[in-house]
């Protein structure tokens, strides 16, 4: 009986490694982020949870794509969010001009461009009313 036992902890103590050490790997690549309002509609909804690649190339993003953002917002803080990239002929190197998918949002049109130090992370799936 009591080799059973310590079986069980061994194998219930590698579980609890293998999940923490895949936890730390998931946040080190991804941003995994619900979507926090509906100012992304009607592409994104707030059941909606984005992954975003943390590890992406700057210069490889294009019109269209979904970004995560830090947003400036009044109080001087940031929040995550997703914006579309939808640069304008005259956006300066290195800027990104971003815009909401709704009329309600917060973007470009009130902040205008963007650097791209603020940009936390390329989509590549959205997971649809997960959340």
């Amino acid at each position: 009986m009591r080799t059973f036992i310590k079986i069980a902890v061994r194998t219930v103590l590698v579980l609890i490694i293998v999940f923490v050490l895949f936890v730390v790997v998931v946040r080190s690549l991804f941003i995994v982020l619900p979507v926090p309002t509906n100012s992304m509609r009607p592409l994104l909804t707030t059941n909606d949870v984005a992954v975003a690649a943390k590890w992406f190339r700057v210069d490889l993003l294009h019109n269209g794509d979904l970004v995560v953002v830090a947003l400036p917002i009044p109080d001087g803080s940031k929040i995550l969010t997703v914006r579309k990239i939808d640069q304008q002929t005259n956006t300066p190197a290195g800027q990104f001009y971003l815009s909401a998918a709704g009329t309600n949002g917060i973007d470009s049109r009130q902040l205008r461009t963007l650097p791209a130090a603020d940009i936390r992370g390329r989509v590549i799936r959205i997971f649809r009313g997960v959340y």
